[in-house]
C-alpha cells in the first residue's frame, strides 16, 4: 500500500467475496486503520446467478462485523447472451466508478495479481496482441477521475490465499472460474503444463513488465511526434504535416494514426491493426480514407482529419458542454450539410468561415423543433433566440496522454 503515493483518506477497495479481493480488503482494512485512513468496500450483484445476490448479503454482514462499511451495487438492465465475463467487467467498473465519483472518492483499489498478469499476458499472445497488448497491466490507471490502483501485482494468487487461511477467513468460489467456455479458465486449468516447461507465472509477468518498458518508450517517441507534426483545433479537427510522415518507422506512424483518430472520434480503443494499416497505406499513396467515423483528406501539404457526419451523433467524452438556461426540446448533433443548408439561409455574410467545409459539416451543432438553433464554434444563434453555450474539447488531453 505504501508505494502508491497520496491515496486519500478515504479510499475504496473492490470486493466479490472471491480469495483474491476478499484478501486485498482485509488487508487494506488494516492499512487504512494503521494509518488514519477510511475504507470503503464495494461489491457489484450481477444478477448473472441466483446465488449472486445471497452471496453479496453473506459477504456484507462478515465486513461489517469486522466494522468495514460497505455498499452493494446492482447491476440492472438486460444482460449478455455473448460476451458475459467482458461485460459483467465493464458494467462493474463503471458501477464503482460512478459511485466513487458520486461520493467524493478519487482511489479505487482492484486485487489483479501475478497470476492475472500472467493468464492476461497469455490471453492476449494468443489473440495477436502487439507490444502494448502484451504488456503488463500497470499499478495506477487513471480513468475519468478515478485512480486505479492494483498493489498487489507482484503477489502470487497462492500467497492470498494462504492469508485468508491464516486468518481464519473462508471466501466464496464462484463457479464461472470452473467453466471451460472461458477462455482464461482454459488458460488456468493448463497453467501447470506451461510451468514444466519454465513458463511460470513469475517469468511470464516478468516477460509482460518488459513489454510494458518497450511500450512505454515507443508512446513516449509518438508524443514526441505528434507535439512536433500535429495540431489539433478546437472546433474538433486536426492538419497533420505531410513532411512530418516522411520517413517516419511504421510502428510510429500507426500509433500516431490511431491517437489521433481516437482523439476526433472519441473512440476509447484503437482499431485493429489491419485496419490501421490499410488506413497508412491509402494516406501514403495519397488516397482519402475513412476510419474510426473519421475522414482523412489528403491535401497538398497535409491531411486533415475531422469527424465523419453519417452518425449525426456527438460522442458525450468529446467536450465538456455547458449552458446557462433550460432548453426541454434542445438536442445535440453533428451539423451535416442538412444544418448548414439551414443555416445558410438564415445567415448573412456566407463566405466569412474560415473553416474547411468537411469541418464545417462536421461540428457540434444546437437544434430544437425549428431546426438549427446554434453552432458555437461558428459564433452562430438563431436570430431572436437567447441561446448561449460554451464548449470546452477535453478530448484534446487525450492525444498526449
Amino acid at each position: 500500500m505504501t508505494s502508491f503515493p497520496d491515496i486519500g483518506e478515504r479510499f475504496a477497495v473492490a470486493v466479490s467475496g472471491g480469495a483474491d479481493s476478499l484478501a486485498l480488503c482485509l488487508l487494506a482494512a488494516g492499512w487504512a486503520k494503521e494509518t488514519g485512513r477510511h475504507l470503503v468496500a464495494l461489491s457489484v450483484d450481477h444478477g448473472l446467478r441466483a446465488a449472486s445476490r445471497q452471496e453479496c448479503d453473506k459477504l456484507h454482514d462478515t465486513l461489517t462485523i469486522k466494522g468495514i462499511e460497505h455498499h452493494i451495487l446492482t447491476w440492472v438492465g438486460e444482460k449478455p447472451t455473448s460476451g458475459i465475463q467482458a461485460a459483467a467487467r465493464e458494467a462493474r467498473y463503471q458501477l464503482m466508478s460512478r459511485w466513487c465519483l458520486e461520493n467524493q472518492i478519487e482511489d479505487l483499489m482492484v486485487a489483479h495479481h501475478q497470476d492475472d498478469q500472467a493468464e492476461t499476458f497469455l490471453l492476449r499472445l494468443a489473440r495477436g496482441s502487439g507490444v502494448d497488448g502484451l504488456g503488463a497491466m500497470k499499478p495506477i490507471v487513471q480513468q475519468a477521475g478515478i485512480r486505479l490502483l492494483r498493489p498487489l501485482l507482484t503477489i502470487p494468487k497462492e500467497r492470498l490465499t494462504s492469508t485468508l487461511e491464516t486468518m481464519g477467513q473462508e471466501w466464496v468460489e464462484d463457479p464461472s472460474n470452473q467453466n471451460e467456455d472461458f477462455d482464461r479458465v482454459k488458460i488456468r486449468k493448463n497453467m501447470a503444463l506451461l510451468q514444466d516447461l519454465g513458463l511460470t507465472s513469475d517469468r511470464l509477468s516478468q516477460t509482460a513488465q518488459a513489454m510494458q518498458r518497450a511500450g512505454d518508450a515507443l508512446q513516449r517517441m509518438t508524443r514526441n511526434w505528434l507535439k512536433e507534426h500535429v495540431r489539433l483545433f478546437e472546433e474538433g479537427y486536426c492538419v497533420i504535416a505531410q513532411t512530418g510522415l516522411d520517413g517516419l518507422e511504421d510502428e510510429i506512424r500507426l500509433r500516431s494514426l490511431a491517437r489521433i483518430g481516437m482523439v476526433i472520434s472519441g473512440e476509447i480503443y484503437p482499431p485493429r491493426l489491419e485496419r490501421l494499416q490499410r488506413l497508412s497505406m491509402s494516406l501514403k499513396n495519397g488516397s482519402d480514407a475513412t476510419l474510426m467515423d473519421c475522414r482523412w483528406i489528403v491535401r497538398k501539404d497535409d491531411i486533415l482529419v475531422c469527424r465523419e457526419t453519417r452518425h449525426g451523433e456527438v460522442p458525450d467524452n468529446l467536450y465538456q458542454i455547458d449552458y446557462p438556461h433550460s432548453f426541454p426540446s434542445l438536442k445535440l448533433r453533428i451539423l451535416g450539410q442538412e444544418g448548414w443548408k439551414q443555416l445558410l439561409k438564415q445567415r448573412t455574410g456566407k463566405d466569412d468561415f474560415d473553416l474547411p467545409k468537411p469541418v464545417i459539416y462536421s461540428l457540434v451543432s444546437f437544434w430544437d423543433e425549428e431546426g438549427v438553433l446554434a453552432v458555437p464554434h461558428l459564433g452562430y444563434q438563431r436570430v431572436g433566440s437567447e441561446f448561449e453555450a460554451q464548449l470546452t474539447f477535453i478530448a484534446k488531453k487525450r492525444l498526449l496522454s
